[in-house]
């Protein structure tokens, strides 16, 4: 039996489906192409390529923003001391406005706390 040869048009408005969310099977039946086909299209899409191919390095990209990440938490937790300690300038507190004040100490508190929280691993086990 020949092997049967389909466009680039047909590959890509295939890929593009399978982007879009729809099932391997429900586009293999779209195309009248065998779904062992369409899988094999999606697999070599999401296999990185060997041999000089250009393929982006998913750990090397998580690893530069998990860098920033810490960077950047870094430098908030820092500030958020600054600014714990600035707070407790009684003199300075009597010239502030009590609103403000909450708002911006509340916000840059929420903000660690969730970059904290990113960093923390995952509980996937159901575990607590």
């Amino acid at each position: 039996m020949a092997k049967t040869e389909y466009s680039n048009e047909v590959k890509a408005a295939v890929m593009a489906a399978l982007l879009e969310g729809q099932s391997i099977s429900a586009v293999a039946k779209q195309y009248d192409i065998p779904k062992g086909t369409v899988s094999g299209w999606k697999q070599k899409a999401l296999t990185p390529v060997a041999n000089g191919g250009v393929v982006p390095d998913t750990t090397q990209k998580r690893q530069a923003i998990g860098d920033l990440l810490i960077g950047y938490l870094e430098t908030m937790l820092r500030t958020l001391t600054v600014q714990a300690k600035h707070f407790g300038d009684v003199d300075w507190l009597k010239d502030q406005n009590a609103n403000e004040l909450a708002v911006l100490h509340g916000v840059a508190t929420d903000k660690a706390i969730r970059l904290l929280e990113a960093l923390a691993p995952s509980n996937e086990g159901g575990e607590e």
